[in-house]
C-alpha cells in the first residue's frame, strides 16, 4: 500500500472541493508547495517557489485571483475542526497559541478574534476564524549529512542553525536528529509536534532510533526533564528565544550535554544579537553556527561559522 505524501496528509483537512482543487494542480508543483492558505470570503491560495499563487477549479495556479476558488465559512469551519480531530476544546493550549500540529508533521495556524482572559491578559481562546494557514511539513532525508560530517565527524558539538521564516531550520533539525540519533543519546524537544509528528506516542517523522521526544511541552520544561530522567548526551530544538529557554539551556550544558539549536536570523550578526541566541554564543556554549540560504539554496547550508576560533 502506497504510503500518503506529507501534502496529501495536509490536504485531508480540507473540504472536498478544495481538496478536488488542490489535487488537480500537477504533482511536480504540489510536490514543493510548503504553505495553503484559506481566507473566508476571500481565495484558496498555495505558497511555492517561494511566492502565493490562486487556485482556480482546474488547478491552474494564478497570479490573480479572479478565477480562483472562493473559500466560503463553512469552509474555514470544515478545515478548522479537521485540524483539531473534530474537539476543538480538547486542546485549550494549541487554541489559545493560535496554531495546531497535524498528521505528517504538518502545522495549521489560525487568526480570527481573541478571547482575551481579563485577569491576565492573556489570549485564551479564538473565535471567530478568518484565515487558516496550513504549513506542509517537508521530510528531506539526507539534507544534513554535509553538514553532520562538518560539525559532528569527530566527536560531539554543539550548533545553532539560523535562516529567515520558512528557511528549511525545521527541516535540518528533523534530519540531524535521525542522524545523530544513530550514534548517540538524543533529547529531541518537539513543542509544537513539527519535528517527530507523534500521534498515540509513535513518531511519524524518521528521527533516529536512539532518540527521546518530548513532544508538546512547553520548551524550558523539556529540557530540564529531559536533563534529569533521560540523560542524553544531545539535545535538539527548534526556535529558542525566551529567558526561560535560556535558562534551561543554560542548565543542560552545565549538566554536560550538548545543544543542537535554531533561531530565526538571516545573518550571524543578526543572530548574535538575540537576546537567547546572542548570551549563549558570547557565553562560548555554541561551536558552530550554520546559516542557511534562501531562494534557490533555501533548506542548504550557506554558510559555516567556527564559534571557537
Amino acid at each position: 500500500m502506497q504510503t500518503a505524501s506529507k501534502l496529501e496528509l495536509a490536504a485531508r483537512l480540507l473540504p472536498e472541493r478544495l481538496f478536488s482543487a488542490l489535487m488537480s494542480v500537477s504533482k511536480s508543483e504540489r510536490e514543493t508547495m510548503t504553505e495553503l492558505r484559506l481566507r473566508r470570503e476571500r481565495f484558496f491560495s498555495a505558497s511555492l517557489y517561494g511566492k502565493e499563487y490562486f487556485i482556480t477549479d482546474s488547478g491552474r495556479l494564478m497570479n490573480g485571483c479572479a478565477e480562483a476558488v472562493r473559500v466560503s465559512a463553512e469552509d474555514i469551519e470544515i478545515t478548522f475542526k479537521n485540524a483539531f480531530r473534530g474537539s476543538v476544546h480538547s486542546f485549550p493550549r494549541e487554541l489559545s497559541q493560535g496554531f495546531i500540529a497535524c498528521e505528517g508533521g504538518s502545522r495549521a495556524g489560525f487568526c480570527g478574534t481573541a478571547v482575551i482572559d481579563p485577569k491576565s491578559g492573556e489570549v485564551t481562546s479564538v473565535k471567530g476564524i478568518s484565515s487558516v494557514n496550513i504549513r506542509i511539513a517537508h521530510e528531506v532525508t539526507g539534507c544534513a549529512e554535509g553538514l553532520a560530517q562538518r560539525v559532528f565527524g569527530d566527536c560531539l558539538a554543539s550548533l545553532i542553525i539560523a535562516s529567515p521564516p520558512c528557511g528549511g531550520k525545521t527541516t535540518m533539525l528533523r534530519d540531524l536528529s535521525r542522524i545523530l540519533g544513530q550514534r548517540y543519546s538524543v533529547a529531541l524537544i518537539d513543542e509544537r509536534g513539527e519535528l517527530a509528528s507523534c500521534i498515540d506516542g509513535s513518531a511519524g517523522n524518521d528521527i533516529g532510533p536512539k532518540t527521546d521526544i518530548f513532544s508538546g511541552y512547553p520548551k524550558a520544561a523539556a529540557v530540564e526533564t529531559a536533563v534529569r530522567v533521560m540523560s542524553p548526551d544531545i539535545i535538539i530544538c527548534d526556535e529558542i528565544g525566551s529567558p526561560g529557554d535560556l535558562r534551561a539551556l543554560e542548565y543542560a550544558v552545565n549538566s554536560g550535554v550538548k545543544l543542537v539549536c535554531s533561531c530565526h536570523a538571516s545573518s550571524i550578526d543578526e543572530l548574535k544579537k538575540r537576546p537567547a541566541a546572542g548570551k549563549l554564543i558570547k557565553q562560548g556554549i555554541f561551536d558552530h553556527a550554520a546559516l542557511l540560504g534562501t531562494g534557490s539554496i533555501c533548506g542548504r547550508v550557506k554558510t559555516l561559522y567556527d564559534l571557537r576560533e
